[in-house]
C-alpha cells in the first residue's frame, strides 16, 4: 500500500477479493466496537464481484446495515438500478430507495435510515471517468433535500438521489474503488487534487483506494 499526501493507494491483480475482505474487517472492527456496522456500497458495474464474495463471507449481517451511495431515479426492476444488481447479490441485506415515491419524498424517507446513525462507519465509492462519485457530477448541483440526501442529474438526463459530500465526508472510513485501464487516469487527477466531486470527498483520515 502507497501513501500519497492523504490517500492511500492499494493495488492488486485480487483487488475483488481484497475489497471484500477490507469491508469484512472493517465490520468486525465497528460491530467489536459499537455492536453496529453501517456502510453505504457504490452502484455501478466494477463493485459486483467484490459484493459477490462478501456475500459468502463469515458476516455478523444480524448487525450490519449496508445502504446506496445513490441510485438513479428509474422504476425499480430497471435494469440500470443499483438497488436491483446488488440485491440479486446480498438480498434484503441492503436498503434501498423506494422508487415508487415522488424523488422528494423518496430522498426525505431514506434520510430517516440516517437520523440516529449520524455517520456512516464506511463509504465504498467509485469514481467516473469525469470524475464524479456517488451522484455527485461536475458541474451539476446536488439540491440537498436534507443533510443526508439530495438529487441531480447525470449527463444522461436520468434523474439522480444521491448522499450529500458533507454527510459521506461525516464517514468514519472512506475508500474509492476503481478498476480497469480508463480509470487509471481520474486516478491520477485524484491523487494530483484535482478539482473534481472525487477529490472534495475528505475526512480526517486517509481515503484508501483500491485499484487494479
Amino acid at each position: 500500500m502507497a501513501r500519497r499526501g492523504s490517500y492511500k493507494l492499494f493495488s492488486s491483480k485480487d483487488i475483488d477479493v481484497k475489497v471484500a475482505l477490507f469491508i469484512k474487517r472493517v465490520a468486525h472492527l465497528f460491530i467489536k466496537k459499537k455492536g453496529r456496522f453501517n456502510c453505504a456500497l457504490a452502484g455501478g458495474e466494477t463493485p459486483l464481484k467484490a459484493y459477490s464474495i462478501l456475500a459468502n463471507l463469515p458476516l455478523d449481517w444480524t448487525k450490519t446495515s449496508f445502504f446506496l451511495t445513490d441510485e438513479r431515479f428509474v422504476p425499480p426492476e430497471d435494469e440500470r438500478s443499483n438497488c436491483k444488481k446488488i440485491r440479486q447479490i446480498l438480498s434484503d441485506r441492503v436498503k434501498c430507495f423506494d422508487l415508487s415515491l415522488d424523488i422528494y419524498e423518496s430522498a426525505k424517507l431514506y434520510s430517516e435510515n440516517f437520523k440516529e446513525i449520524k455517520c456512516l462507519d464506511l463509504v465504498l465509492l467509485g469514481i467516473g471517468e469525469d470524475g464524479h462519485t456517488a451522484s455527485l457530477f461536475p458541474n451539476t448541483a446536488c439540491q440537498k433535500v436534507t443533510p443526508y440526501v439530495c438529487i441531480s442529474r447525470s449527463p444522461d438526463g436520468i434523474k439522480r438521489i444521491s448522499l450529500t459530500e458533507e454527510f459521506i465526508n461525516l464517514s468514519e472510513k472512506i475508500a474509492f474503488f476503481a478498476k480497469g485501464d480508463r480509470k487509471r487516469e481520474v486516478i491520477k487527477r485524484l491523487l494530483r487534487g484535482e478539482d473534481m466531486p472525487a477529490t472534495r470527498i475528505k475526512n480526517c483520515r486517509s481515503i484508501i483506494i483500491f485499484t487494479d
